[in-house]
């Protein structure tokens, strides 16, 4: 080994935004700081690639776009059995309090308001990634760890079992 570590994979980032100007904006934020991101300007095709590509874990939607709005993109993910928790940033010129409490019950993880500051949104990523990459051991295997003491604790005994015989 050459003390060299292989490259990090790129995160992908679904950028959900009918505003065109905006939209290449973000893509170029986002090739930046090394994030990948997959575009898309409606509600309906960001539902539809975040429900086939299950490697898109952190999504930044604009609350209204064509089809779906980003706040029924949220609610279709929170209420959905399968596939894996996506970090949501809600992006959008609704700047009252009361829709940012309605995007975030909603189930966005985050709420910015346009136009922000690009370092603003950079961390905001980040703190998703980190709390995505916290909670992947939990996200991939349900079982809470009772379930998974409990579980040990029956295989020991049939170890002990099978040694007796």
């Amino acid at each position: 080994m050459t003390g060299q570590q292989a490259p990090m994979q790129q995160t992908k980032v679904l950028v959900s935004e009918d505003n065109q100007v905006i939209l290449k904006g973000l893509v170029k934020f986002l090739k930046q700081w090394g994030f990948e991101p997959i575009e898309v300007d409606n509600g309906d095709d960001a539902m539809k690639i975040l429900e086939s590509d299950h490697s898109i874990r952190l999504a930044i939607v604009d609350w209204n776009m064509p089809g779906l709005s980003g706040l029924q993109v949220c609610q279709r993910l929170r209420i959905r059995k399968e596939g894996p928790y996506v970090y949501v940033i809600m992006f959008s010129a609704r700047k009252s309090l009361e829709e940012k409490i309605l995007a975030l019950e909603g189930g966005a993880d985050e709420y910015l308001v346009k136009p922000c500051k690009p370092s603003e949104l950079r961390v905001r990523l980040g703190v998703g990634r980190r709390i995505l990459e916290t909670l992947q051991p939990l996200l991939e295997d349900p079982r809470s760890a009772d379930e998974e003491a409990a579980l040990s604790e029956s295989e020991e005994k049939q170890e002990k079992g099978a040694d007796d015989d």
